[in-house]
């Protein structure tokens, strides 16, 4: 009995196996930057990118990838590869980092400016002043970084690779 379990399992678990395998089909925005870790996006994650003789920033979604192009979901407009010029992606610890010193630092600046209210003074009125400045300064500075910026150039490429599974018939 116990075998017999065992052989439905197997046969299960095989049938799910091939049957997943044949259903994976998928294509990559793939940012090379050659010898380093590479990015991968795919359908549907969200892109912020500038475009090549244009200044402006752009952000939007993938909606679709073909060979040489790929369709953002804004005005449903296909782009080829080649009009990409740089791309940029959050930086969430410094985004933190400056969202949480910037908050100490007004807290400090607060209590610099509350003192004569409050009868328990646990700070010098200046001293207060002068921490929470730099805690604001320190918040700006980290505003500089909160974007990893990927610009294309001939250290690194963009290209689509299709990860389509095709059995053999």
């Amino acid at each position: 009995m116990a075998i017999k379990i065992l052989v439905y399992k197997f046969y299960f678990l095989s049938l799910f196996l091939f049957s997943s395998l044949s259903a994976v089909s998928q294509k990559l925005l793939v940012l090379d930057n050659y010898g380093k870790k590479r990015i991968k996006l795919e359908v549907g994650d969200e892109i912020y990118f500038k475009q090549v003789d244009n200044p402006n920033r752009y952000n939007d979604y993938i909606i679709a990838l073909r060979d040489s192009s790929l369709v953002i979901s804004t005005r449903n407009l296909e782009m080829q590869l080649k009009e990409f010029n740089t791309f940029y992606f959050p930086n969430n610890a410094t985004r933190f980092l400056s969202m949480g010193t910037g908050f100490i630092g007004g807290g400090f600046l607060f209590a610099a400016a509350v003192e004569p209210l409050v009868s328990e003074n646990y700070y010098d009125r200046g001293e207060s002043a002068i921490i929470g400045a730099s805690f604001l300064a320190s918040s700006l500075i980290f505003q500089a970084f909160k974007w990893k910026k990927f610009k294309l150039n001939k250290k690194r490429r963009i290209r689509i690779i299709d990860t389509t599974f095709r059995q053999r018939l």
